[in-house]
């Protein structure tokens, strides 16, 4: 998952809820979490009631485990062990 929200307390609010649905933090705006597809589906409502659509930029992928698994990654990886990940970036 990722996103690039121009208002602070707006960003703030973004970050706050993606830890609170289990999200880990792997830079400034991206987060990745284990899901399916409903799971990709349900976070891009709920922070689509959090940012402002005219300015700010959301993007919500639900990546199979076979294809995150053979990415390249450099760093601990401590996240995706489950069927799908989930990218918010």
């Amino acid at each position: 998952m990722a996103y690039d929200v121009r208002d602070d307390s707006a960003r703030n609010a973004v970050a706050k809820r993606l830890t609170a649905l289990g999200f880990i933090r792997i830079q400034k705006s991206a987060y990745v979490r284990r899901g399916t597809r409903g799971v990709a589906r349900h976070v891009f409502r709920v922070l689509s009631r959090l940012i402002d659509t005219s300015t700010d930029k959301l993007l919500v992928l639900s990546i199979p485990e076979n294809v995150y698994a053979s990415a390249l990654i450099l760093g601990r990886r401590g996240v995706g062990d489950g069927e799908h990940v989930t990218v918010l970036a």
